[in-house]
């Protein structure tokens, strides 16, 4: 696969809209028209289908959303783009989808991104159905696709990679709709992800060692989403609840590891947590998040 990008001329900028906002769908809403089968008032799709030519090839499989004033906390309608993480091309397996999709969301000026997803659980005090915002994750290769602009160019932190107070507003939003039976776990927590490429699910020894590395949920996109949403500068937060428990990992007695029924069951309720959050989160209020990309001094990378 080439991955070369091809020349900033052959990329259209002018067909993307400017929004603040993104909302990244995965497998928390496998089997869902989102946000269509979600059905809250004042959320509306303008245009779907779209997409975009980047350095990098195509980006596909875009929607543009409006959300009426009547859901923000400013009063003021807004729009956000949205795609589905996980399938994106539909037809192969292309991690570098990521950085098409984030080139994307930095000419559109997004400052604010929301993913949702499905985790395992590899701390034995998290439960399957369980709604986890995690406070950091673990990714030592850090993503492969990076979309800073050479190497020494920009400093981009580690530090507070899930935004605090986007994850506040989101942790109340769910603790209103979210099933009693099972627990939200909020960043207060000070939870962490381990990220692993997907589609094949973590083996029983890789989850110990993520475990043993001080993870307590395992991720398959969270690494790629939140390393770019930083390099474009935005704040990032995630939505996730548990499809797997810690035991699922370690029956090798059992080919499936995901539990039957969590899915079906709860992607509904947190697509819906996702959509009023996001539609909440402020729109061009700044934050800490955005100054954790930092240009570095002309000499580090013109004196060599």
């Amino acid at each position: 696969m080439n991955s070369e990008p091809l020349p900033l001329a052959a990329a259209s900028r002018s067909a993307i809209p400017q929004v603040g906002l993104a909302l990244i769908t995965g497998s928390a809403n496998w089997g869902l028209a989102f946000p269509e089968d979600i059905e809250i008032d004042g959320v509306k799709v303008l245009d779907r289908d779209i997409s975009f030519e980047t350095p990098w090839g195509q980006s596909d499989h875009w929607k543009l959303l409006e959300f009426d004033g009547s859901l923000s906390e400013s009063g003021q309608s807004k729009r956000a783009l949205c795609m589905y993480s996980h399938g994106n091309p539909r037809e192969e397996i292309d991690h570098s989808c990521h950085r098409r999709a984030f080139w994307v969301l930095l000419q559109a000026g997004v400052k604010r991104v929301v993913s949702c997803s499905t985790v395992g659980a590899v701390n034995k005090a998290i439960q399957t159905g369980d709604m986890v915002i995690n406070a950091d994750i673990i990714e030592f290769t850090q993503t492969p696709y990076s979309l800073l602009p050479g190497r020494q160019r920009f400093d981009a932190s580690g530090k507070q990679i899930v935004c605090a107070s986007c994850a506040e507003l989101l942790a109340n939003v769910a603790k209103r709709h979210w099933p009693v039976s099972n627990r939200v776990h909020t960043i207060q927590q000070g939870l962490v992800a381990g990220h692993t490429y997907g589609p094949r699910l973590t083996t029983p020894a890789e989850a110990m060692a993520f475990r043993a590395l001080g993870a307590d949920i395992i991720n398959h996109s969270i690494a790629p989403e939140a390393t770019l949403s930083r390099e474009i500068g935005a704040c990032f937060v995630p939505v996730a609840f548990v499809t797997a428990g810690y035991n699922d990992y370690l029956d090798r007695s059992s080919g499936s590891l995901l539990q039957d029924g969590v899915l079906p069951r709860l992607s509904r309720t947190l697509s819906q947590i996702a959509l009023e959050a996001a539609a909440r989160l402020p729109d061009e209020a700044p934050c800490i998040c955005h100054n954790l990309k930092a240009p570095q001094p002309a000499e580090r990378y013109e004196r060599f």
